[in-house]
């Protein structure tokens, strides 16, 4: 009796080590795709606004100056529902 009790517990403490696991690379996956996606939007604007010798006040700035436009003037198909 003792020894299948071990032997459940073992097999619950080796799942919970590949979950950890399989969450901790899903993250990492996540994170990549974030990255990726935060220097796609940055080439984005750099090319679209001509930010190429823009320090980042001056690029704080310009977004400032036309989010409340962008925001408000999103075609439907972008808006987030």
């Amino acid at each position: 009796m003792s020894n299948e009790i071990n032997k459940i517990n073992e097999m619950i403490s080796k799942l919970e080590r590949e979950k950890k696991i399989y969450e901790h690379s899903l993250s990492k996956v996540n994170r990549k795709k974030r990255t990726r996606r935060l220097i796609q939007i940055g080439a984005l604007s750099e090319k679209y606004f001509d930010l190429y010798q823009s320090d980042i006040t001056e690029v704080e700035e310009i977004f400032s100056q036309f989010s409340n436009f962008v925001k408000s003037n999103k075609l439907d198909k972008h808006k987030k529902k």
